[in-house]
Order: structure tokens, then C-alpha cells, then sequence
């Protein structure tokens, strides 16, 4: 227990290691990089897998590797129609991918970020910038020396801010104003459908038989999947979703395909949000994290223990449906790897026995130690699991007031 304490869980391990790496991470470095860091078992792949669910910033660029948001945004560039409001009083509505653009840390606390950033307007001035809510909605706060470089421009609605990221971790950026009259509309659309194809493509993939995935993992994964790297940025997310997709906004919350949409439901969901709104469409409010999603805990970038959003990996198929779970499937993944014989064990049976060593686990914690019968059960099962013991015990251990280490947060190494 004591022995515990010295080491960061597997969550901030995993953090530690992607946010340092400016490149993507197999999942060997990765296990490499947590080794590093903590003791680990035979159950550390299962481990890494769980602590990546945990992180919204942990996004899959391609089977079995992983890069950092933060890191993944530098050169994006993304495109906002500009309303006339905005250009008069000097702000910018964000939707989910303008917010995670801006500010990558906040879905995974859906908490205020109170960092200032750089915004450079190409062929004006350099302007500090902040998180602020204009008509209920999540903007970027730019203050009057927008408003007036957009009438300088001769800007007005229905012009684009071409929106391109410098360094997101210092949050950096250039905005451009493009005359609406200089679109290159062929170029614009097919970006837009090659948008809708992957976007459509996660979610088909995805393992929610029943419930939508968020709009802010959606926009995660095709930033990760480079959608965003090329000079000509698509249309608007949520437009190009309608106009070019099999996917149907539900409730306002994500994304689902049309055919399993409750077609009852369909007209007074299907619109076109143009911004993150504070009391409805997308997610909790700021001052409630998603509690229900997450096990473990980090400390976030403004030094906040929150809970994460369970990001889905790509690295699996999945063909089991009903019968079937990330969990297992990464269980089957390991039992192949591991090539040991037999048959594995059922989908039932491995959550019989996953609940056998959570409950063990639990009695540890409870009484401070188990007996040597039980200790030795404990091993066995974590041996055929491959499930490390001291991933239970972490998660047991942390708790949202507590942070994961004594030592500085990973953002501060």
C-alpha cells in the first residue's frame, strides 16, 4: 500500500508519456514509456488500454498508436462561417471542434480554462484572448480590435475566419479572413466529404449499439485521423455531417447512423448547432464533469482531479455485439498474444472471474491485507485476466479530490 503511493497510476503515467511525446506512440513505447515510471505486471497492456479511456487527449491516430491532442492540432487548419454579430461585437461561437481546437483540456473536465492565448490576425494585430459565454454559448473572446481588423478587411457575415493552430499547448494561433466570394467550392467539398466518410465510418465502428457518440470524441478522432492538415479546410462540422452524411444528431448530445435513429425524434433533432451551448446541447454543463463516465482519475491542465470521458480506441473489431465488450476483446487480444493453449474463456466467464478479483481487491483495501490463500488467488486470476492487480488498486485508491502524485502534474515536468 505504502509502496503504492510512490508511483503515479497508469492514467497519469499514460498522460505523462503522451503529452511529453510530440509524436504518436505505438503501444510498445507506450507500455515502454509507463515502465519507465511505475512498476508494471503482466496485465500492463490492459492497464495502458484502460488508463487511454480515461484521457480524453488520448486520441488513436492508427491501429494500435497514439498521439496527444494538444500535439495533433499543430497546423490544423479549420474553418468558421462568421456571423454578423460576431464580427460586430468581436467574438467567435464555438462549436465542439472550434472548443476542443481552442481548448483541448476542457472536455475532459467540461470545466472553465482560464488560460489567455495568442490570436494573430494575418495583416492586423495580435490580441489575447479568453474562454467567455455569449447568449448562453461558448465563444472566444476577442474584444473590439476584431471587430474593427474584420471591417478593416471589409469583412462581414458569411466571410470565413480561417482558423490555423500554431502551438495549441502555448495556445497560439492565426485567424484569416476569406471573402466568401474567393471560396474554392470544389476543393471546400471534397474535403467536407472526405470529413463525412471518416466521421461516418467511427461511428459504424464504434461499440454504441444504443447511444450516440459525442460530438467532441467525433471531432477528436478526425483530428487525430489528420482531416484537418491540409491548407483548405473543410465547411462547418455539424453542416457537413447533414449535408453529406448517414449520421443523425440525437438529442443534441452526438452522433448516431440514421438507421438506428428513432425516426419519431428525428425532426426536432436534426439542426444545425452552430455553438457549444451552456444549457443544452452538448454535454454536461462546466461545473458538472461527466462523473458517470470515468473510473480513474488525473490532474487536469489547469490542476483540476476529474473525471475522463471513455474515449474509444480503434485498435479492435468488434463482431461480438451484445456478446461482446471492450474489456473482453481486450482480453481476447491479450490470449492470442500470449500463445497459450486452450480455448479462452467466455464473455460471461471473464467478467465472473473479472468481478472474483475486484472483489479480492476490494477486501485488500478494506482490511489492509488478504490472506495467503486469497493473495495467491489474487495472482491467478490476474494471470489469466491479464489484468495487473495494482490498476484495481489505483483506481480504488483515487478519488477526485486527490490528485494522482505528490509531485508536480505532468504538465509541469
Amino acid at each position: 500500500m505504502e509502496q503504492l503511493e510512490r508511483y503515479p497510476s497508469y492514467v497519469v503515467s499514460v498522460a505523462n508519456a503522451l503529452s511529453n511525446s510530440t509524436q504518436p506512440l505505438s503501444m510498445d513505447a507506450l507500455v515502454d514509456k509507463v515502465r519507465g515510471q511505475r512498476p508494471i505486471s503482466k496485465g500492463v497492456r490492459s492497464a495502458v488500454y484502460r488508463a487511454i479511456k480515461q484521457l480524453y487527449q488520448a486520441v488513436p491516430v492508427a491501429p494500435g498508436q497514439y498521439g496527444w491532442l494538444s500535439h495533433l492540432l499543430r497546423d490544423n487548419v479549420f474553418r468558421h462561417p462568421l456571423a454578423g454579430d460576431e464580427a460586430r461585437r468581436g467574438f467567435l461561437l464555438l462549436d465542439e471542434l472550434e472548443h476542443a481546437v481552442f481548448f483541448p483540456q476542457f472536455f475532459q473536465t467540461h470545466r472553465p480554462d482560464s488560460r489567455y492565448l495568442t490570436i494573430e490576425l494575418l495583416g492586423g494585430p495580435t490580441l489575447r484572448a479568453v474562454a467567455a459565454v455569449e447568449r448562453r454559448t461558448w465563444s472566444l473572446r476577442l474584444g473590439q480590435p476584431f471587430a474593427e481588423w474584420i471591417d478593416e478587411m471589409g469583412g462581414q457575415g458569411r466571410d470565413d475566419i480561417i482558423i490555423m493552430v500554431g502551438d495549441a499547448l502555448a495556445g497560439e494561433y492565426v485567424l484569416r479572413l476569406q471573402p466568401r466570394e474567393v471560396r474554392d467550392e470544389d476543393s471546400i467539398r471534397d474535403r467536407s466529404l472526405q470529413v463525412a466518410l471518416a466521421a461516418e465510418e467511427y461511428v459504424a465502428d464504434s461499440r454504441r449499439t444504443e447511444k450516440t457518440v459525442p460530438t467532441w470524441e467525433l471531432a477528436a478522432m478526425l483530428i487525430g485521423r489528420g482531416l484537418f492538415a491540409e491548407p483548405t479546410p473543410p465547411d462547418d462540422l455539424h453542416m457537413v455531417l447533414q449535408r453529406y452524411s448517414m449520421l443523425a444528431l440525437s438529442n443534441g448530445q452526438g452522433y448516431m447512423i440514421k438507421d438506428r435513429f428513432d425516426a419519431g425524434s428525428e425532426r426536432a433533432a436534426q439542426r444545425t448547432p452552430r455553438a457549444t451551448a451552456i444549457d443544452d446541447p452538448f454535454g454536461p454543463p462546466l461545473w458538472q464533469p461527466d462523473d458517470d463516465e470515468g473510473d480513474e482519475t488525473y490532474e487536469g491542465e489547469e490542476g483540476d482531479a476529474v473525471t475522463g470521458s471513455r474515449f474509444q480506441p480503434e485498435f479492435l473489431d468488434d463482431d461480438g455485439g451484445d456478446d461482446s465488450c471492450q474489456d473482453y476483446e481486450e482480453y481476447l487480444e491479450q490470449y492470442q498474444e500470449s500463445g497459450l493453449p486452450g480455448e479462452p474463456l467466455s464473455h460471461g466467464d471473464y467478467h465472473l472471474l473479472e468481478a472474483e478479483l475486484e472483489m479480492l481487491v476490494s477486501l485488500e483495501q478494506e482490511f489492509g491485507y488478504l490472506l495467503p490463500e486469497q493473495q495467491t488467488r489474487v495472482e491467478e486470476l490476474a494471470d489469466r485476466l491479464f489484468i495487473d492487480p495494482d490498476a484495481l488498486r489505483s483506481s480504488e485508491q483515487d478519488s477526485p479530490d486527490e490528485g494522482d502524485l505528490d509531485g508536480p502534474t505532468y504538465w509541469q515536468n
